[in-house]
């Protein structure tokens, strides 16, 4: 049998909401730690879901608000969307929050990240065995 690309206390599988904080902050106390990402980095709500919906619904929120300006006694005019602008916005907003979080994953002493696709393959001892592409990595705890 190979010997381990990782043996060490903590792997995260994937990089979806608790991961970057949970894995700094173990990372932080000393402990050594392993974060398996197979796609991009934040999952879905920093990718497609939450991130993306909230400005999108930022730029409607202003729409709304400027729409509604002269019960304030503001005139603006006619009031548009540019749906290509509004996109783009989201766009860089998410491209932001990814690279964030790449850069606080990858910058945390202590802490792994493997750009691979892992899934559990049981117990060696009282570690969990992960395997990601041909890596075999060795965990005393698992997340998710």
């Amino acid at each position: 049998m190979t010997s381990p690309a990782f043996e060490g206390d903590f792997a995260a599988i994937g990089t979806g909401q608790a991961t970057p904080a949970l894995s700094t902050a173990l990372a932080a106390r000393g402990e050594s730690v392993v974060v398996f990402e197979a796609d991009l980095v934040g999952s879905s709500c920093v990718n497609v879901g939450c991130t993306p919906t909230k400005t999108l619904r930022k730029s409607a929120r202003v729409a709304h608000m400027a729409r509604r300006a002269h019960e304030f006694g503001v005139h603006v005019g006619d009031v548009t969307i540019d749906l290509t602008v509004a996109m783009r916005r989201v766009a860089t907003m998410v491209s932001a929050s990814r690279s964030g979080l790449e850069a606080w994953l990858g910058g945390a002493t202590g802490l792994q990240l493997v750009r691979a696709r892992a899934s559990l393959a049981g117990r060696e001892g009282e570690r969990f065995v992960i395997e990601a592409g041909f890596d075999r990595y060795l965990a005393s705890r698992v997340y998710p």
